[in-house]
């Protein structure tokens, strides 16, 4: 999953770990101490690959709530196989070229498994060392290559890829909102690139033509006003935007609500942004939608699940993460940690090819996220079918605002 651009007032890493748990809270801190040569026989220890220091590193903190709430978990039921979780955690400045260090040192310590680290440039250049090290692992990216199996045989993808993003939020314009001229609004990067691709394969196979525009701006943009007008001028009816940061989305809405121009819109979770509220009227959001996952989702007639809303309660109340609930419910920290655990105590083994082969022959786990499954050259765990479409106005809804990571699930998705 790309990183975002999160609201400065993003609490500390402590505080995170204290809301996420008291058990997670001093494992974190315990980690801070110097990486020893041996795990304790009680031990199992797992690398946690995040930026610690600079400027993404407050923004990045809350992303791993998840896995911390899943470590409490896992030792409260006893650890795996006996033993204790600990992570040991490595500070990658959100710095690609500080992964194959980071993943050398962690080696170095006897660590085989990894959680982390966030962002596509980050993940691959982690994966090189990795990968050659034999180290099972799980990073926050949606690239298409991540879940190349063959490519990256010891990573295991636990979140949507962004074919499927683009091919979901295409097939959802098309088939439900019955819109044919299309636009595409998209950031240069390998995420707004490969997104807007996969949009642009399924408009074109569901109508027969390519979308009547696609725009894209590069991140240092400043303003995106020519790009929208250019939309509107080619008539689009509805546009699907790939977007990661949230000063380019309020940058589009607002040239949107000057021109009086706001057609249905469909695009990243990150389109699940209290602040669009105050650019346009919420009557003009409910034509706004996401794409999500399916078990994060509720309707009238079929409410979220008890594991969702009880793991949804957890993130609640982990400080840092309010506002940003629907995000962090969408990082694969949780569901790794507790298919390791079982896949390890299926196997009664540590053994990092052991694991692996077990990893490759799951299917149909149950996970927060959905129905996780793999094979020896399919590393992307989940189905179009785990991927839906969701409100970007049913975050005022009630059940919403009880349970931020909860979102109605679109008409028809």
């Amino acid at each position: 999953m790309q990183p975002r651009n999160f609201p400065s007032h993003l609490q500390s890493r402590r505080r995170v770990l204290r809301a996420a748990g008291g058990a997670a809270a001093a494992i974190a801190a315990s980690s801070l101490a110097p990486l020893r040569a041996f795990a304790q026989a009680d031990e199992f220890r797992i690398g946690w690959i995040r930026p610690t220091t600079g400027k993404l590193a407050s923004s990045f903190a809350p992303l791993y709530a998840g896995g911390l709430i899943a470590i409490d978990e896992i030792n409260a039921a006893g650890g795996i196989m006996g033993r204790k979780l600990t992570i040991v955690e490595e500070d990658d400045e959100a710095s690609p070229a500080k992964e194959p260090a980071v993943m050398r040192k962690l080696k170095s310590a006897g660590i085989d498994y990894v959680v982390g680290p966030t962002g596509s440039a980050q993940s691959l250049s982690a994966l090189a060392t990795g990968t050659q090290s034999r180290m099972i692992q799980t990073c926050i990216s949606n690239g298409e290559d991540m879940a190349n199996g063959t490519k990256y045989p010891y990573h295991f993808l636990c979140v949507y890829t962004t074919a499927q993003e683009g091919q979901v939020a295409a097939q959802y314009m098309v088939n439900q909102l019955k819109i044919r001229k299309i636009g595409i609004l998209s950031e240069m990067t390998p995420f707004g690139e490969s997104a807007a691709a996969a949009s642009q394969r399924k408009i074109k196979e569901l109508t027969g033509v390519d979308a009547v525009s696609a725009q894209t701006y590069l991140m240092s943009a400043t303003d995106l006003t020519t790009q929208v007008q250019a939309l509107q001028k080619a008539g689009c009816e509805g546009v699907i935007v790939w977007m990661s940061s949230n000063v380019h989305i309020s940058m589009a809405f607002s040239a949107m609500a000057r021109m009086g121009w706001i057609p249905p819109i469909l695009g990243h979770v990150n389109l699940f942004n209290d602040s669009l509220f105050d650019l346009v009227p919420e009557q003009s959001l409910r034509s706004v939608y996401g794409v999500y996952y399916r078990n994060w989702t509720y309707t009238d007639s079929a409410p979220a699940s008890d594991k969702n809303i009880a793991l949804a309660k957890k993130l609640q109340a982990a400080s840092g993460v309010k506002g940003i609930e629907a995000y962090v419910a969408g990082t694969p920290h949780y569901d790794f940690l507790h298919l390791l655990k079982q896949v390890i105590e299926q196997e009664k083994s540590f053994d990092v090819d052991v694991v692996r082969k077990a990893f490759n022959a799951t299917r149909g786990y149950k996970g927060a996220i959905g129905t996780l499954g793999f094979s020896e050259t399919e590393h992307g765990g989940l189905s179009l079918n785990d991927i839906t479409v969701s409100s970007v106005a049913s975050s005022r809804d009630p059940r919403s605002k009880e349970l931020g990571a909860l979102r109605l699930r679109a008409p028809g998705a």
